[in-house]
């Protein structure tokens, strides 16, 4: 046992206890005049090497921290005398540049007998500190040697007195800064490493994880100078595959691509991280019939089997990583690598669209949802809305002080309606007189169109109103509920943009019950297709064959006086194309949720929030208006030919498939299973909300 204490100018008694049952011994410690210096030549005279190396680790880790003397000089200076003691002449560590200011890569080499690095010190003259453990081992080379790299963070150039000491499983290595005459230019030893993929990996995470400015770094690696495309081709016996998806997410990778396998060789396929392992991307697999185009001398097409798998990651994979590779293992135990197609996306919005097209729609399954594109949308939804807000409120004119109501407007590329619709509105005395209109442009990149053609009707009507410039398309929820956030009136007016009244004081007579009825919480109107028929006559769920609730409207398609959609009554939803509820309850329940992709069953989850309240949902066919359904939502091509329905029904019912069994369970209209084939057919352009 040892131990160190300052006894002062007097001798000190001790009593030294094993505890209560062990022995008890007296000491007596006398002060010392004068300390000897440490001789660290006569310490380690008789050590073996072992002994050695177990005392500099005692003292760098168990001592140093003990009594705290990582900034002390003295103490420095220990270390140094017994590394070199040690080590005489320690290899040396070179200097790669600084790929972010501040942060220093380092090159060497290590023997694999030193084993998995645990730990990394900084000796300087004046100081001994623990170093984050950045770094990674490349694989043996034909030296025997392993090549090393490390990311030391430091404010200023690394001190030319540096040691490092890394410390394994079986030893320690010691390395010195290797003295330079110039400071390296990182991008220009970039090029001399850039295929390496272990090395770009690390650099990437490590990189990615700094700030901002790293993450910049470390996409324009990977932009600049991408790794080749690695695929296995086309064979009539052997196996081929390709990775066309794989987004590197902070909760996992999903992978997409296509795979060929006429003799039944195909074992597997790995993802290949920095450490030097494989990952199988299995159980989160789901396979589905493709085709992918052959060699110009043969058919165009070829059957093939396509794929999409979720990895979940213990430890974030997270972006900017653009590659990751990947390797084709056979049933014999050989293996073939695997790198997708540059570039890999790394924008949400982008990378939200590639997944929606992962898929073919007819084969989307629910476990897929669940297991695979579930996980990946979610996050990708989480970034997407971090980067979306309002950039800009332009008013024309001077709008009501406290207006009765806030009619809000989300404006996306088609501007088709608009004219008639703020015609019709500017026309309405009652409207002009207690509402506010808000129009959000969740499409920026038609500003100038939007505020041209606005600013016409502004003179050509003197209606005022507002008009709130979103700084990136983020959906119809988040548009909405954007302009509902700078709404001042009491209640508030959900309006697509195709949506335009039929006659004047529609809105005075629909949220009047509001006010009336104090369990009332939404209500809607009656809508109809342009030739008069009838698109909404109230919400309700049914399931499909796979048990997924979907929107459907009362009567659609009947003729707009048909006698069952005249009638008032309770609903179990209304569409959000007209959508009227008071201002106090749409900001109490949240407004509309902001998960569902681009724009989709927002309208019925607003209605289940509200009815979860204690509040009821009401139908008012009195009034109508006309609904040019979907006209803005067919020019977003990502929702037409991707998933986004299909997630959008199947996230709908994960959320409130509970909610939904109870509620159509209670007595509902018998009249809507009515055979509306023959109408449908002629209008088959039209698709439920």
């Amino acid at each position: 046992m040892f131990w160190a204490m300052r006894t002062g100018s007097e001798p000190a008694e001790l009593s030294l206890s094993a505890g209560s049952l062990g022995p008890t011994a007296q000491a007596v410690v006398y002060p010392a005049k004068e300390l000897a210096p440490f001789d660290v030549e006569y310490v380690v005279s008789d050590l073996t090497l072992p002994g050695h190396i177990k005392l500099l680790t005692t003292i760098l880790t168990t001592w140093r921290s003990t009594f705290r003397l990582s900034r002390n000089q003295t103490f420095a200076s220990l270390v140094r005398d017994l590394t070199f003691a040690l080590t005489p002449e320690p290899r040396e560590a070179q200097h790669c540049g600084e790929p972010v200011q501040g942060h220093h890569l380092l090159e060497t080499a290590v023997d694999p007998m030193l084993g998995e690095i645990s730990a990394i010190y900084g000796i300087t003259s004046g100081s001994v500190m623990v170093i984050p453990p950045r770094f990674v081992v490349g694989r043996q080379a034909r030296s025997a040697w392993q090549p090393c790299h490390l990311l030391l963070e430091a404010a200023q150039d690394l001190p030319s007195s540096l040691l490092l000491v890394l410390t394994g499983q079986k030893g320690v290595a010691v390395r010195k800064l290797a003295s330079a005459s110039e400071q390296t230019d990182f991008a220009k030893w970039w090029t001399k490493w850039q295929g390496n993929g272990a090395l770009r990996e690390f650099l990437v995470r490590q990189l990615g994880k700094l700030s901002p400015a790293g993450a910049a770094v470390a996409i324009d690696l990977q932009t600049r100078t991408p790794l080749p495309v690695r695929q296995i081709a086309q064979s009539a016996t052997h196996p081929a595959a390709e990775i066309d998806l794989a987004l590197a997410l902070d909760g996992g990778l999903i992978v997409g691509g296509w795979m060929h396998d006429p003799a039944a060789m195909l074992a597997d396929i790995e993802y290949l991280p920095e450490n030097g392992s494989a990952l199988s991307l299995k159980p989160n697999f789901h396979k589905f019939p493709g085709k992918v185009a052959k060699r110009e001398d043969t058919p165009p097409q070829q059957d093939v089997t396509g794929f999409v798998a979720w990895l979940p990651s213990v430890q974030n994979l997270g972006p900017p990583l653009l590659q990751p590779r990947f390797q084709l293992r056979l049933a014999s135990g050989a293996t073939a690598p695997l790198v997708p197609a540059p570039p890999q996306p790394f924008e949400p919005s982008a990378q939200r669209n590639r997944i929606l097209r992962s898929v073919p729609p007819q084969q989307a399954r629910p476990h897929v949802f669940s297991h695979i594109l579930g996980p990946a949308l979610t996050e990708v939804e989480k970034k997407l809305a971090a980067t979306v807000h309002i950039a800009e409120v332009k008013e024309f004119g001077t709008t009501p002080a406290s207006p009765l109501a806030s009619i809000v407007i989300p404006l996306y590329r088609n501007l088709d309606f608009l004219r008639f619709q703020f015609s019709s509105m500017a026309t309405d005395p009652w409207l002009v007189e207690n509402a506010e209109f808000i129009f959000v442009l969740d499409s920026p990149e038609i500003q100038d169109d939007t505020e041209h053609m606005l600013g016409g009707l502004h003179i050509l009507h003197d209606m005022s109103f507002k008009l709130a410039i979103m700084n990136r398309n983020g959906g119809y929820a988040r548009a909405c509920n954007a302009g509902a956030s700078i709404a001042t009136g009491t209640t508030i007016v959900m309006l697509n943009s195709d949506v335009v009244p039929a006659e004047h004081g529609w809105l005075q007579q629909l949220i009047q019950p509001l006010f009336d009825q104090p369990k009332l919480g939404a209500i809607g109107p009656r809508l109809l297709f342009e030739d008069g028929s009838l698109q909404h006559g109230g919400l309700y769920f049914a399931r499909d064959r796979q048990g997924i609730w979907l929107n459907h409207h009362y009567y659609k398609g009947m003729p707009g006086n048909y006698p069952p959609a005249l009638r008032p009554r309770e609903v179990p939803g209304v569409t959000g194309a007209c959508l009227i509820t008071r201002k106090d309850i749409f900001d109490l329940v949240g407004g509309y949720t902001e998960d569902y992709v681009i724009g989709d069953y927002e309208d019925s989850d607003l209605c289940l929030k509200i009815r979860q309240l204690g509040f009821q949902i009401f139908y008012e066919p009195s009034i109508a208006l006309y609904h040019f359904e979907r006209r803005s939502i067919r020019r977003s091509a990502d929702y037409m030919r991707g998933l986004a329905s299909q997630y959008n029904s199947w996230l709908h019912t994960q959320r409130w498939d509970d909610d939904i069994t109870e509620l159509m369970a209670l007595p509902q209209e018998q009249e809507r299973t009515v055979d509306l084939s023959n109408v449908i057919m002629t209008k088959s352009e039209r698709s439920a909300a």
